[in-house]
């Protein structure tokens, strides 16, 4: 499942003109009628949580109006892509990284309390590596998960009609895919299942990473370097630490695979710093420590590593004195020496 839309896409704003934000007049109709819709159904069925019917209502709107199938019609005759949600309800084009980022400006504006659901597939090379980004909804103390491209949310059997399941609870359930209520009707699903491929592979896939609020753990398999062995992003985020200083927000780990008990030290190249931390690599029960203040952009950070007796892993995180702040290092490429 290649969403080629790099996910800093939920990071763009609308438009700016002369250091004002431009006028989202779609946006702005988009938002009063999911309220209207919202409302309406409130009325109609007030045992159901509001956040419930916003999210199949702004499900819908998204999926019927961001259509992936005129997204590839652009792409394939080189017209121009959208970069922000006004211009994706203007062009009535998206893939999955324009659903999420209009689905959260959607709650934002509404008040809903959500955050991105990211996956990160492992190919059997790291170059078929793939990703797909979703989306939860907290209401009566949960998480529940919703897939806005696929137009699917997960029941939970024997439960109340908004009674929808969290990610993690999908991804341990074995029978969990006979809980996904989707809409089969959207031509782009159709044309994935006639392909032969699974729109939600994500759920029982043996290598997948998940993030949740940009938090968790991002693994990374080595690749063939001519001076050591080489890791880096490939449809997988470009960073290590929190980028978010949102309460449902975290940090993102990263994990090197198969580290062989002969690499003497770590280089990373750094491509920029933001915020405050340090960043610290883990090898076993030891640490090393490089503050930020030692860090610049372009440079490439050497980190001696100590000798070991098999093939482990090394895991890259920042540390600040507040968990809550935002603190990270983007990276192009980590070597082993």
């Amino acid at each position: 499942m290649k969403c080629l839309l790099s996910l800093l896409a939920l990071l763009l704003p609308s438009a700016i003109v002369c250091g004002q934000p431009a006028a989202t007049p779609r946006t702005d109709e988009a938002a009063k009628t999911i309220e209207r819709q919202v409302q309406q159904l409130s009325t109609r069925r007030p045992a159901l949580a509001r956040e419930y019917l916003f999210s199949v209502a702004a499900m819908n709107y998204v999926q019927s109006r961001l259509s992936s199938l005129n997204y590839s019609v652009r792409k394939t005759d080189q017209q121009p892509l959208p970069k922000n949600v006004e211009q994706c309800l203007e062009m009535k084009a998206g893939i999955c990284g324009n659903h999420i980022a209009t689905f959260l400006e959607l709650a934002q504006r509404l008040k809903i309390r959500v955050r991105p659901v990211e996956f990160y597939i492992h190919g059997p090379t790291p170059a078929k590596n793939h990703n797909h980004i979703c989306v939860e909804i907290y209401y009566r103390q949960q998480w529940r998960f919703v897939d806005v491209t696929w137009g699917t949310f997960f029941r939970k059997p024997a439960g109340p009609l908004d009674e929808l399941a969290t990610i993690a609870e999908i991804q341990a359930t074995a029978k969990s895919r006979q809980w996904a209520v989707t809409n089969e009707t959207d031509l782009w699903y159709q044309q994935w299942k006639s392909s032969g491929l699974d729109p939600l592979e994500y759920i029982d896939h043996p290598q997948v990473d998940t993030l949740r609020g940009r938090n968790g753990t991002i693994r990374l398999k080595p690749q063939t370097g001519e001076k050591g062995r080489l890791y880096g992003p490939i449809h997988q985020p470009s960073f290590v630490g929190r980028n978010d200083a949102k309460a449902d927000f975290g940090p993102i780990l990263v994990q090197l695979l198969g580290v062989p008990a002969t690499a003497k030290s770590l280089q990373l190249k750094v491509l920029g710093i933001a915020g405050t931390g340090e960043l610290v690599v883990l090898s076993g029960k030891q640490r090393f420590v490089v503050p930020f203040s030692e860090l610049k952009a372009g440079q490439t950070v050497t980190v001696d590593l100590p000798k070991r007796n098999q093939e482990t892993e090394l895991t890259l995180l920042v540390e600040s004195s507040r968990a809550d702040k935002v603190g990270y290092v983007v990276y192009q490429q980590i070597t082993l020496n």
